[in-house]
């Protein structure tokens, strides 16, 4: 019964996973169990098929109960189904081989259980896979019941050979004795290679349970955390980001580990090997990647931590001089911020680093005053700090303030000018306390940096003259904005010149009540009444008396000094909810009509109800709201009014002059004149 299972499962059945009474489904054969201080019984549909602590028994198909008594750590070793050969296959004999799950970095859970019974004359022969130049293979023994010999061959397609073999001389019980095994690819022939496990004992049987485990090795596994716990077998190669500021620490490791530095892209560093236990790997300049190789065949486990040693907000090593030249590129140099903040760095003697320079940068006038004051704490009773004033044009200090420790801190202030001045902190006679090696040991310096600072405006403001993109930016937004200003007022003049060209094609055809039934006819319905939603705005920039006539004569005309109303019925194919399409207009005389309003009012029969209005304007039941009309103006509305009732007379009413004032026809429109 050979299936994938994780490690120690159902083989080893120790308390924590088993109760005193199990209930287990085998096949039929063979068992072996072992009890440690305690008594096993065995029993099958309640009959009791054996007792003791340490005994085989022949069991058929079925379900059986184990019950412990005096203690609960027992070994249950169940063969498998399995029938295994008893001899190896010549090097040109085909093989079935077992699958086991490759591995690479662990937790290492899979694996492949095997149990069996061997005798002395019938040992076990088991193909276990085909290997290449990176496959690893672990053995754990589990149990056995008595002595055994176990063997590793390896073949190729002309020679066999032994790998390694390790002889249990005694039972294996309730430990867990493992060995491993390593296969290299032949790089004479580039042939690959079987391996075989043989399986012997000289007692009369021997019951055994192991587990095999197969491990993709010499792989590159690339990991991005500054701290990990990394867990593997066999040869790996891991490799972490590493800058030239870091450190790596291996907090521990049970294994030889071969460090190599990339530097740059195309440069490695020589090996260097770190024996097991603790280790530290300080960066060289430019290193961009750290490699660790693990150097054994067997399982390991290493726990790493990247630490930073970078100075300033930029985490960049701080040079130890100022730069040559005010043209230098200076962006090397860490920049201390002016508002108060608080920046960290360190003197870092491993790598050679017992100064560091920061930048600092003043703007304003040029006769500005710039207060600056650094306390520095920390690690920093050796220390010395100094301030450099410096001369823009010549690059020389001007001036310089120099501070050491005392009470508990140092504390360091200057006035400079404006510009590019450096803050420089030391180990004087640092290079005396350096190590022989790079990366040796050596102390390290950590400091924080408490940044105060206060500006004076003095003097003129000054003019700067504009940077030449600026101009020219400024030019294109100019025009930008020109044109989008211009924008509305070149729509607005194309609308009335549109505007004009529907006024004149109105003003040259007369009777627009037959156009609007010719254009039904040619257009449809639908069209028409757009087209005459596009000549109203056009309709009122001709002459009232002109735009009457267009129409032709009104069915309703009310004029007077103040208002003048001419209205008309529409071809009623213009709708499609059968209402009642009209056109009024509206002129005003020499005084504003405020808040004006027109209503449709039925002489006879049920109110009327406004269907829609055109142009939009605000509607309710029977009334259409005006706002204002002002002196002189013309307007023309289009409305479609819903209702059974047989005439419709028009009502405007508003404010004139602060007074009430209405205008009503004394005639009213007759919506079945024509058809009378």
């Amino acid at each position: 019964m050979r299936v994938e299972i994780p490690l120690l499962l159902v083989i080893l059945l120790l308390s924590n996973f088993v109760s005193a009474s199990s209930v287990f489904t085998v096949e039929e054969g063979e068992l072996w169990v072992d009890c440690n201080n305690c008594s096993i019984e065995i029993s099958k549909n309640d009959a009791i098929l054996a007792n003791g602590s340490n005994y085989a028994l022949d069991v058929d198909q079925g379900q059986i109960e184990l019950e412990s008594y005096g203690g609960e750590d027992y070994i249950l070793v169940l063969p498998d189904e399995e029938n295994w050969p008893n001899q190896r296959p010549s090097p040109m004999q085909q093989s079935d081989h077992l699958n086991i799950p490759t591995q690479i970095l662990c937790p290492c859970e899979l694996g492949l259980s095997l149990e069996g019974r061997i005798t002395s004359d019938q040992p076990d022969i088991i193909h276990i896979d085909t290997v290449n130049e990176s496959t690893h293979y672990k053995i754990d023994l589990m149990a056995s019941s008595d002595d055994l010999l176990i063997s590793v061959f390896a073949q190729n397609l002309t020679n066999e050979w032994l790998i390694e073999s390790f002889e249990i001389s005694t039972p294996v019980r309730y430990q867990s004795t493992s060995t491993s095994l390593f296969v290299q690819h032949d790089a004479v022939t580039s042939e690959e290679h079987r391996i075989f496990l043989q399986l012997e004992t000289q007692s009369p049987r021997s019951f055994y349970s192991m587990n095999l485990s197969k491990f993709d090795t010499h792989s590159i596994h690339e990991l991005t955390q500054p701290n990990g716990f990394v867990e593997g077998f066999g040869p790996q190669v891991i490799s972490i980001p590493f800058n030239h500021t870091q450190e790596a620490r291996i907090i521990g490791s049970d294994a030889i580990i071969s460090q190599q530095l990339f530097v740059q892209e195309n440069s490695m560093s020589n090996p260097i090997l770190h024996q097991a236990g603790q280790s530290i790997i300080w960066a060289m300049p430019s290193t961009i990647q750290l490699e660790l190789s693990v150097v054994t065949n067997q399982s390991w486990i290493i726990e790493y931590q990247i630490i930073d040693h970078g100075d300033g907000l930029e985490k960049i090593e701080a040079p130890a001089m100022l730069p040559q030249t005010n043209q230098t590129d200076n962006q090397s140099w860490p920049l201390l911020p002016l508002e108060k903040t608080q920046v960290s760095g360190e003197l870092s003697l491993p790598i050679m680093d017992y100064v560091d320079v920061y930048r600092i940068e003043t703007s304003g006038w040029d006769e500005s005053i710039h207060l600056f004051q650094v306390v520095i704490e920390g690690d920093v009773r050796n220390l010395e700090a100094t301030i450099w004033d410096m001369n823009q044009d010549l690059w020389i200090p001007l001036d310089s303030t120099n501070a050491s420790f005392s009470m508990k801190s140092i504390t360091i202030s200057s006035q400079l000018g404006l510009g590019t001045h450096f803050l420089r902190i030391q180990l004087p006679n640092g290079s005396d306390s350096l190590p022989q090696e790079w990366g040796g040991n050596a102390s390290v310096y950590a400091y924080t940096l408490d940044i105060h600072y206060e500006l004076v405006d003095e003097g003129e403001e000054p003019w700067f003259p504009p940077n030449q993109e600026a101009v020219t930016w400024g030019e294109r937004v100019r025009w930008i904005l020109g044109i989008g200003m211009l924008l509305p007022a070149i729509l607005l003049a194309w609308n009335l010149r549109i505007q004009r060209n529907q006024a004149a094609e109105i003003l040259e055809n007369k009777e627009r009540i037959k156009w609007v039934k010719q254009r039904i006819q040619e257009v449809g319905a639908k069209q028409a009444s757009k087209d005459l939603e596009k000549s109203l705005s056009g309709l009122a920039l001709l002459e009232w008396e002109d735009a009457i006539l267009s129409w032709g004569e009104p069915m309703l005309r009310h004029m007077t000094e103040g208002i003048d109303i001419a209205a008309w019925a529409l071809d009623e194919q213009l709708t499609d909810d059968d209402s009642w399409p009209l056109l009024v207009g509206i002129k005003v005389g020499t005084d504003n009509w405020e808040i004006a309003g027109m209503r449709f009012e039925a002489p006879e029969g049920e109110p009327w109800e406004i269907k829609s209005v055109k142009p939009r304007l605000l509607s309710r039941d029977d009334e259409i709201f005006l706002d204002q009309l002002s002196a002189e103006s013309r307007t023309f509305v289009q409305v479609n009014i819903s209702g059974s009732a047989a005439m419709v007379s028009v009502h405007i009413s508003g404010m004139v002059n602060e007074v009430p004032m209405a205008a009503k026809p004394s005639n009213a429109i007759n919506r079945f004149q024509e058809e009378e």
